[in-house]
């Protein structure tokens, strides 16, 4: 790499250190995302085995498929448009949730079980939303450091951390199917005990 594209690359390294350490201040009120990592990582307070499957398990196969495969140029460009999608289709999931309403509901507990899959929902697709644009900078700026040659240990390094960010993301989504099936399930319901 030529001088000018090293500056560059510390330039970029240092601004987003710098931006991640103002994104996560305590007590932000405009973008809390310690508040959201820690709402998400309490989805799971009741079954710990579950912080392994979504967080543990994923890093050892990252780490694996990296010895296989390092990451390459267009690895990187080809992930960010699927990176696109799943965003699109975040924020789609999301403005459905924003229209939810659970007013004819009767039983109130029933009531409170919705809002608060509802609220987790919210809560897992700004996270994975969040994932989403941390990986799509990273492979902007990957795509460019995976065209020069490098080191094959700090290449696995790198290419595990894609790895690991974007398998993160796709397990985040699963959650967020299956709370979108239990609420049309409950919709689905509550339709039908309003027809009878």
């Amino acid at each position: 790499m030529n001088c000018l594209k090293w500056i560059g690359l510390g330039i970029v390294i240092l601004f987003g250190v710098l931006m991640l350490i103002f994104l996560f201040r305590k007590n932000d009120s405009f973008f809390n995302i310690r508040q959201t990592i820690k709402e998400h990582l309490c989805l799971f307070k009741n079954c710990k085995i579950q912080y392994i499957i979504f967080y543990i398990f994923p890093l050892f196969f990252a780490v694996g498929l990296s010895l296989i495969y390092q990451a390459s140029q267009s690895l990187y460009s080809g992930v960010s448009v699927i990176l696109g999608i799943i965003l699109s289709m975040l924020l789609g999931i999301l403005s459905i949730l924003a229209g939810q309403d659970f007013a004819s509901v009767q039983d109130e507990n029933q009531k409170q079980r919705a809002k608060m899959v509802v609220k987790e929902t919210i809560n897992s697709i700004v996270f994975n939303s969040m994932l989403c644009i941390l990986l799509l900078l990273y492979s902007l700026i990957m795509s460019e450091v995976a065209s020069q040659e490098i080191n094959f240990v700090l290449n696995c390094v790198l290419s595990s951390i894609f790895y690991y960010i974007f398998i993160v993301i796709l397990f985040t989504l699963f959650l967020i199917v299956k709370h979108m099936s239990r609420l049309i399930e409950f919709n689905l319901k509550v339709k039908k005990d309003k027809d009878n």
